[in-house]
């Protein structure tokens, strides 16, 4: 049973010493204090960070790295993913092709919307405060003004 410090458990998981603490501190990761110092088991360690959503961060090596991305759920799939699942290329195509359109005609129709809202506005009558005039010189500290 190997038994890490909380720094030792942040390089080994990825993650940082805070992180590691405040799992600690909330009780979601299992540790023993012993002297002042916590004593991490490395099978609790290797449990928490498997139940821990991937996010980005800083792996053990130091380098950046990405949570996975995932795929937009209302396209349809693309013509190489489809062919691997058996499906006929140009049903695909036209599946894809039928879901932008979609898109567009549902894009166009907003634009048309926000066209609409901002002629209602210029019609209405709403204006921009008159600016002030050129001439005047606004002071920084009005009381530092001379008279």
């Amino acid at each position: 049973m190997t038994r890490l410090t909380p720094n030792a458990a942040a390089e080994r998981s990825g993650q940082s010493r805070a992180t590691i603490t405040r799992a600690i501190a909330a009780g979601e990761l299992a540790a023993t204090k012993h002297r002042s110092r916590w004593s991490i088991d490395l099978d609790d360690l290797d449990r928490w960070t498997a139940q821990r959503p991937v996010s980005a961060g800083r792996g053990a090596d130091g380098r950046f790295r990405k949570g996975k991305i995932p795929a937009a759920p209302q396209m349809p799939p693309r013509a190489a993913e489809s062919a691997a699942e058996g499906r006929n290329g140009s049903d695909v195509v036209r599946d894809r092709l039928e879901a932008l359109e979609a898109l567009c005609g549902a894009l166009r129709a907003e634009i048309e919307d926000l066209r609409g809202q901002v002629r209602e506005l210029t019609a209405g009558g709403a204006s921009l405060p008159a600016a002030s005039a050129p001439g005047h010189k606004r002071r920084l500290w009005p009381f530092s003004a001379k008279p």
